[in-house]
């Protein structure tokens, strides 16, 4: 984004809060009639729904955050109509993208981009929003000076630091939590992933420990979470997970909370998503432990085309799940789906034949699964 458009953008951002954005959670702040934005790009009018009862405020009801993942439309030139819908109906915001080292650390170890989270984090303050960090260490989008360099162990876990220094200590008490280690343990084995890690392959399991610790001392107020996927459901993964963190608590290694990432498919049969009972239990199992829960990455994924009438009814009820458990259980204090609409959506680019994940459609219409999200935090 060039940096006069940055400075537009923040602008607009204080106006937003003011005059149309939503700043609070006591209730909708637009007419209820549709309105339109015209889209420079595109021939046709964006329309964005009438809002009645705002998820942000049903999940603020129940002490919760509802969050959304933004990427590449929120950090467009004219994305009005897509930030409006973000505004009005999520109270939590996390960069898809734009957080991890590939976008905020591309250009060499003593280069940072911080534009658009910089940005980011200034629509949340101006909208009543938190903020989640994500991530600060992961096996995958690391960006070419990182993995083309080959790296001693010492050398290796100082450059970990100082990206974590950097990062955290620069949004230091703007963001609420972040995701410090991101998917360590392989599927099937629950082993410590080594492929394409550069943390793992060349400093080991100790730069978990390591990259939570210099997070701590960044940031003493923010809180710092493990995140991973197919934790859900038991296993040997979430075993492994379980065991982990079991040991980090008792080496004193700082770490708060565990992200569910719950990125789900329902099956032709309308299986793959746990019921509210499995997740209830898992949830149970690790706040047992002393942690935070957060779901941090949802979505629920159909065949596209052609899903049946079944299969697009246990979507809705996956989503019915997964809010229900969370409610059921004290230390859940966060949801996030990861992304807003269908049409942004990481699903059809890496699960070919499968979609309409969200609670979105294209035109930001509210979807079935939008209405058992709010149903579950008990909208009408």
């Amino acid at each position: 984004m060039p940096r006069e458009i940055a400075i537009s953008r923040i602008f607009s951002l204080t106006l937003c809060a003011v005059i149309a954005c939503g700043g609070s959670d006591s209730g909708p702040t637009v007419p209820a009639e549709k309105t339109c934005q015209q889209d420079p790009s595109q021939s046709k009018c964006v329309t964005t729904p009438p809002v009645t009862t705002m998820l942000r405020s049903l999940a603020a009801a129940k002490s919760r955050s509802f969050g959304v993942a933004v990427d590449a439309t929120f950090f467009g030139t004219n994305p009005a109509a897509y930030d409006t819908v973000v505004a009005h109906e999520f109270n939590m915001i996390v960069a898809g993208n734009v957080m991890k080292w590939s976008s905020i650390h591309r250009d060499g170890r003593y280069q940072y981009r911080w534009t658009n989270p910089d940005a980011m984090v200034a629509f949340a303050q101006a909208n009543g929003m938190k903020v989640r960090g994500h991530t600060l260490a992961w096996y995958q989008q690391n960006p070419a000076w990182l993995t083309s360099t080959t790296w001693n162990p010492e050398t290796l876990k100082v450059v970990l630091k100082e990206h974590v220094d950097s990062v955290v200590g620069h949004y230091k008490g703007k963001v609420a939590a972040w995701d410090i280690v991101n998917e360590a343990i392989n599927d099937g084995s629950g082993t410590l992933r080594t492929t394409g890690s550069p943390w793992a392959t060349t400093i080991g399991p100790s730069y978990i420990d390591l990259a939570f610790k210099e997070a701590r001392a960044a940031d003493p107020a923010t809180q710092l979470f493990y995140n991973d996927y197919n934790l859900e459901f038991p296993g040997v993964k979430q075993d492994s997970a379980f065991a982990m963190i079991s040991g980090m608590k008792a080496r004193g290694v700082p770490i708060d909370g565990i992200g569910f990432q719950s990125h789900f498919q329902v099956n032709a049969d309308g299986t793959g998503v746990p019921s509210k009972d499995v997740l209830v239990a898992t949830f149970n199992r690790f706040a047992a432990l002393g942690l935070k829960i957060h779901i941090t990455e949802l979505d629920i994924r159909v065949r596209t085309p052609g899903a049946t009438s079944a299969e697009l009814s246990a979507q809705t009820q996956g989503f019915s799940n997964v809010v229900s458990a969370c409610l059921a259980v004290s230390a859940c204090e966060a949801i996030v789906v990861w992304g807003l609409n269908d049409g942004e959506s990481w699903i059809p680019g890496t699960f070919p034949g499968y979609g309409q994940a969200l609670l979105f459609d294209d035109s930001f219409g509210k979807k079935a699964t939008y209405n058992a999200v709010s149903a579950a935090l008990g909208g009408s």
